[in-house]
């Protein structure tokens, strides 16, 4: 019930967002505009009433809503999400403040600022403190790794990313996950020595002298240079128990599992040259890009179609096609990468012997998930 009482106080906050922020920007522009124009009084309520219905407000803020809805456990994109509507304003801004003065740049470039700054403050409010309301829920929480990277506690599963190169080349994973189900150890400890330590994608992390949690499941061994590793591992604890989910996998045989059997391969293997470049995922999300940019068209032309004649059939056959192929590609893609991310070690390898020694002067604590505190 407390993280229903966070969400209602982060709503406000969303809608300024992914609403208030687009329709404000049009708003000032209007005003700027008329102020050049000397056009008599500006009457503000209805400027605000007309700007709702604005094509560049009236899409854009609708695809950030949907996209809240759909995602309104993911708290990491919200402020992605929110520079939906705010980008076309910039843009704009941008574009006039060439040509009529430095105003309507400094609202464009403001627009953009303002909406991610209040969709990741809610965030926080929605993630922050981390108590048993937010361990036991679904709502994502998002913590930062010593020296880099970054661990995000989803609904089902953990996520690592922001993380180093993989050092092969061959890797097609910018990311590994672990599922909650799949979990069999988690312990927190010390590390009194610098150390690498090699992700299955073949990522490597700086392990700094200080706290580290150590998570063991699905034939992968984590270590996570976090500050708070009693508290992390609590949550990770918490929340595995609470919302573990068996999610069974297609059959070794099935073509989705290419690029993790590719990842199978490079086990041990030495690269002759390091990698030093990211993982490029450009054409999934060029996908999806362009399914966002033609799936509000698609529904536009349905609605013309209701509204001004059977001719907009054209327009919703080329972009509804489109808009099908993108998504579907974005979907398929999808599916692939997320099954490597959560089986980058073969389902058929047992998991490591938790009883070994990671790395040099690691020490587990006693009693690590028996505290409370709070992230």
């Amino acid at each position: 019930m407390l993280v229903f009482l966070r969400f209602l106080v982060a709503a406000p906050l969303l809608l300024a967002a992914g609403i208030g922020v687009p329709t404000g920007h049009h708003v000032v522009s209007s005003y700027l505009f008329r102020r050049e124009l000397r056009d008599g009084r500006f009457d503000f309520a209805g400027e605000f009433r007309d700007s709702l219905t604005e094509t560049v407000v009236l899409w854009p803020t609708a695809l950030a809503l949907v996209l809240l809805v759909v995602f309104w456990w993911m708290t990491t994109a919200w402020p992605k999400i929110a520079l939906v509507p705010s980008v076309p304003a910039a843009f704009g801004g941008l574009v006039f403040g060439l040509l009529d003065g430095g105003e309507h740049a400094a609202a464009g470039v403001a627009a953009p600022l303002v909406a991610f700054g209040l969709a990741w403050l809610a965030a926080q409010v929605v993630t922050r403190p981390v108590r048993d309301d937010v361990r036991r829920s679904a709502v994502e929480v998002a913590v930062g790794l010593r020296g880099g990277g970054r661990l995000r506690v989803q609904s089902r599963r953990l996520l690592l990313d922001r993380l180093p190169p993989p050092v092969h080349p061959m890797s097609p994973i910018g990311r590994v996950a672990l599922r909650f189900d799949r979990i069999s150890s988690v312990e927190a400890g010390d590390v009194r020595t610098p150390a690498q330590w090699r992700l299955a994608n073949t990522s490597e992390l700086t392990i700094t002298p200080g706290p580290v949690l150590r998570i063991i499941g699905g034939g992968q061994e984590w270590l996570l240079p976090v500050d708070d590793a009693d508290g992390v591992g609590l949550l990770v604890s918490r929340r595995s128990r609470a919302r573990a989910k068996p999610d069974p996998r297609p059959p070794l045989e099935d073509g989705s599992w290419f690029h993790a059997k590719l990842l199978w391969d490079l086990a041990g293997q030495e690269p002759p040259v390091r990698n030093d470049r990211k993982v490029n995922h450009g054409n999934r999300w060029s996908a999806l890009l362009i399914s966002a940019l033609t799936t509000p068209m698609t529904l536009y032309s349905v609605y013309r179609i209701f509204t001004d004649g059977w001719y907009y059939l054209v327009g919703l056959l080329f972009f509804g096609i489109i808009a099908w192929i993108a998504t579907h590609v974005w979907f398929r893609q999808g599916v692939t990468y997320k099954l490597t991310e959560e089986n980058p070690v073969s389902p058929l390898s047992d998991d490591p012997d938790p009883r070994r020694l990671p790395v040099t002067g690691w020490s587990p604590r006693p009693a690590t998930l028996g505290q409370t505190s709070d992230l």
